[in-house]
């Protein structure tokens, strides 16, 4: 039986005195998507890119990122017991819908597992247990390539997600964009009302208004300036191990999956984690 202790990776963490600017930091240099919140080396709590997204465009104050404790943004970290294993893991990740949990050893947490591990893990045990089409996730939000910044930001906002489907006049898909994409932008377009941190080695541009204002740069800007690229796609009848694997290879948390080249949903390693989930409990079920 594969367990946590098996798949578990050491947490990279942030004090609770830190900052959301130093989180934000953190997870720009490390080019990761959650950071632990520790109290006396022990972490209690996690922040995501998606929790420091939301926070920088709806935060409606004036306070400045490295006033801002990580605290007021961090969500309580879920553990379990070193020896649990995957398949529960999986379930309790799909069960509270969050992308990561705490691994304990004696009542202290030494290591973290992740959706990407649970990809990975999907990879060595499930081939041909499911096809894309059978996890993948039919609604997502998506926007024009040509859309103004903030009416693309305005609706990841509103529907409390953390990437946006980029398409063009044709309805293809060409790019995604995430708030890691954002945090990118905001280095180099912040114009007003600038927050800047030069003691990393980074200058992080951010201004919250001017990004999802109709009249800041978040209106002149369009999608295509802050979007990554060509999206990566699978296709609805791919094996799921497949699929899995290009997320894995490409270094992303989500692909386009196509039926004759028309974009008609969205796979991500949240899915994956449901799937295996899924799975468990219908083996648990037949015994």
């Amino acid at each position: 039986m594969t367990t946590a202790k098996d798949l578990m990776k050491q947490p990279i963490t942030v004090d609770r005195a830190a900052s959301v600017a130093d989180a934000l930091r953190k997870m720009v240099n490390d080019d990761i998507s959650r950071v632990l919140i520790s109290d006396n080396g022990e972490p209690i709590g996690v922040a995501t890119e998606r929790d420091v997204g939301l926070f920088l465009l709806t935060e409606q104050t004036e306070r400045k990122i490295d006033a801002v404790p990580i605290t007021e943004l961090m969500s309580k970290l879920v553990t379990v017991n070193h020896i649990t294993s995957i398949e529960d893991c999986a379930q309790i990740m799909a069960e509270r819908d969050i992308g990561s949990l705490g691994v304990n050893f004696n009542g202290k947490t030494q290591g973290i597992i992740t959706r990407t591990d649970l990809t990975r893990y999907y990879i060595t045990k499930f081939v041909g247990e499911k096809r894309v089409g059978d996890v993948m996730t039919i609604s997502f939000v998506s926007c024009y390539e040509n859309d103004p910044l903030y009416e693309a930001l305005s609706s990841m906002v509103s529907q409390k997600v953390s990437r946006i489907i980029v398409k063009n006049a044709a309805e293809k898909p060409v790019g995604v964009m995430s708030f890691r994409d954002l945090f990118r932008l905001s280095m180099v377009l912040g114009k007003e009302e600038e927050i800047v941190d030069n003691s990393s080695g980074i200058t992080v541009l951010f201004s919250r208004k001017g990004l999802i204002s109709k009249t800041g740069f978040g209106a002149t800007a369009q999608v295509k300036e802050a979007m990554t690229l060509n999206m990566i796609t699978v296709e609805h009848d791919d094996d799921l191990t497949m699929a899995c694997t290009t997320l894995i290879e490409n270094d992303i948390n989500a692909a386009a999956v196509l039926v004759n080249g028309k974009l008609t949903g969205i796979l991500s390693k949240t899915d994956v984690v449901r799937a295996i989930a899924a799975i468990s409990k219908k083996k648990k079920d037949t015994i």
